[in-house]
């Protein structure tokens, strides 16, 4: 079995062979990393919640519509069977089919309009949040900036 000399070098222990190289100091606290978390977290939590209960006005919505399709077909049926002569019962189911096309289609559309509703509120929520995160990390280079240009001139006049 040949010797891996990467993972070698990783167990040796001293201080020119580390598992982890040494971090540059950053400019910022885990305060400010953990606050950033949290709020980012909470975002997509929001967002997942806008999806859950768009899930189910739809599935509602979905079941509604598939049970007044029921109650159409078989009013459409009965209406068909009692009526006068052939040629009135064609023209007759025709509207009829018509009518529940337009039904359909309208009952669908609502249906996709829920979806995109709630798509729009996800993503506003987590556009956002991306776009307060990248102000966040902006505000804390320039704090950090300022901090160091501060320490640079109290070097010099002391």
């Amino acid at each position: 079995m040949s010797k891996n000399p990467f993972f070698e070098n990783w167990m040796k222990s001293g201080p020119t062979h580390s598992a982890f190289p040494k971090i540059p100091h950053v400019p910022f606290g885990i305060k400010e990393v953990m606050e950033s978390s949290r709020k980012s977290i909470q975002a997509c939590t929001e967002a997942q919640q806008i999806a859950a209960q768009s899930l189910q006005a739809i599935l509602q919505r979905q079941t509604e519509i598939m049970s007044q399709m029921v109650q159409d077909s078989s009013a459409v049926a009965k209406q068909v069977m009692d009526e006068g002569t052939p040629e009135e019962k064609i023209a007759r189911s025709a509207e009829l089919i018509r009518d529940a096309y337009e039904k359909t289609v309208n009952n669908y559309r609502e249906v996709g309009d829920i979806a995109s509703k709630s798509a729009r509120e996800a993503m506003d929520i987590l556009n956002e949040r991306i776009t307060n995160a990248f102000d966040e990390i902006k505000s804390t280079a320039e704090d950090a900036k300022d901090q160091k240009s501060k320490k640079a001139s109290a070097k010099k006049t002391a």
